[in-house]
């Protein structure tokens, strides 16, 4: 069926772009191949309906992509292929949110850049325009995160036979020099962390303390309960004894009274065995504890406030008064700038809340693989990440002399 004559005058514009009144105001609008209308903000111009209606029509409109799919069912366009290498990644890796997170994101932007083009017409030449247009003027880092995106995703593509050469295979590292691994964030010193807490509301309070004693980060504090009947996978919470005891700890040479046990399953490697770990809950564990429940909610979660606005509930959460690990992080930030500390450094390296993790493996560092697994870390590499110092250490040797 052929379409419908033009009106005088609209002969020559594109396919699919069309103008009626819409509640008394004359809107462009497009019809796209499957003939869903599309209308444009109102007060657009011509002009822009007009380029956007052609940049369509060529992506999708395009005789020769049109023939070229027909004469290879793989040679389609990348915005295709896309759907079916991230439905490939949910169901064979076992992603955390974030990565999986990030790897929807990256393919965002490869499909804003290339989404158009033939699937088998991708060279190197098109890594590399992706690598310059969204890694100028970033960090190695960065690049080096895009790179290996770009070979994770065209690995994909070869196993699809969707392109016929690995576009961005031979594609260098950016070597990071030692000096450029160094932490950008500036150490959180007990100073600090005192006076912050001092001027912190309650809940803030509440998630500090937790966080130096048990060494864990916001995204597991946003999610820890009160109480729990018995541990299981993908939850954090606290199982209680009906009466405290004494354990003997053999780091510490001494019984120690414990009320329970605080289940922390780590949300960034909840994948590996290390990721499950319980920490018995002393005094000062109960005391920041027990200092939540001042507020008098009624809440299951530790980490708490009412909320000032009426707003919905956060995807992340599941109970009004809970609190967001961004939130957490951002009071944190909030209170330490209101004081005034950090002031001298750049606000991208005065420490943030996760220093707060920093500071407490270096107080218990001593206890070595201990700390560790209490980290719920898998290596003792990781852990020493946080437990180094940019100090200079002198290390004094034995009182030798050389005797010829």
């Amino acid at each position: 069926m052929s379409p419908r004559r033009r009106v005088d005058g609209r002969q020559e514009w594109p396919e699919g772009l069309y103008k009626r009144k819409l509640r008394g105001i004359d809107r462009y609008y497009f019809k796209t191949e499957t003939g869903k209308e599309i209308f444009f903000p109102a007060g657009t111009s011509f002009i822009d309906a007009y380029q956007a209606a052609q940049s369509y029509n060529e992506q999708y409109r395009n005789p020769s992509t049109i023939l070229a799919t027909k004469l290879d069912k793989y040679n389609r366009p990348l915005r295709e292929w896309i759907k079916v290498v991230l439905a490939r990644v949910k169901s064979e890796e076992e992603l955390g949110e974030n990565a999986l997170s990030t790897f929807e994101k990256d393919t965002e932007r490869l499909n804003e850049l290339l989404g158009h083009v033939l699937s088998k017409n991708i060279t190197s030449e098109h890594a590399t325009d992706y690598l310059n247009h969204y890694c100028t003027g970033k960090s190695k880092n960065v690049y080096n995160r895009k790179l290996s995106f770009l070979n994770k995703f065209f690995d994909y593509m070869l196993d699809e036979q969707a392109v016929s050469t690995h576009p961005s295979a031979g594609k260098k590292w950016r070597k990071i020099k030692r000096v450029e691994k160094q932490k950008a964030q500036a150490d959180l010193d007990k100073a600090g962390y005192i006076a912050i807490y001092e001027a912190a509301p309650t809940w803030l309070k509440v998630a500090m303390s937790i966080c130096l004693q048990s060494t864990h980060a916001v995204k597991e504090l946003h999610r820890l309960k009160h109480k729990i009947t018995k541990p299981k996978a993908g939850e954090c919470g606290c199982v209680w004894f009906k009466e405290p005891k004494k354990m003997w700890c053999d780091l510490t040479r001494c019984n120690v009274v414990t009320y329970g046990n605080m289940y922390i399953h780590r949300h960034k490697s909840q994948h590996k065995k290390s990721s499950f770990v319980a920490i018995p809950i002393t005094e000062p564990l109960k005391a920041a504890i027990d200092l939540s429940k001042t507020d008098r909610l009624i809440c299951p979660y530790i980490v708490r406030r009412k909320p000032q606005r009426n707003n919905k509930i956060s995807k992340c959460c599941d109970h009004r008064f809970q609190i967001t690990s961004n939130n957490i992080s951002r009071e944190f930030s909030k209170v330490r700038d209101e004081l005034g500390l950090y002031a001298n450094l750049p606000k991208e390296q005065r420490p943030t809340f996760h220093e707060i993790r920093r500071l407490s493996a270096q107080s218990l560092s001593k206890h070595g693989k201990h700390l560790t697994q209490r980290m719920a870390h898998s290596e003792e590499t990781t852990t020493k990440i946080y437990t180094d110092t940019n100090d200079i250490e002198w290390i004094e040797v034995a009182p030798l002399a050389v005797s010829l």
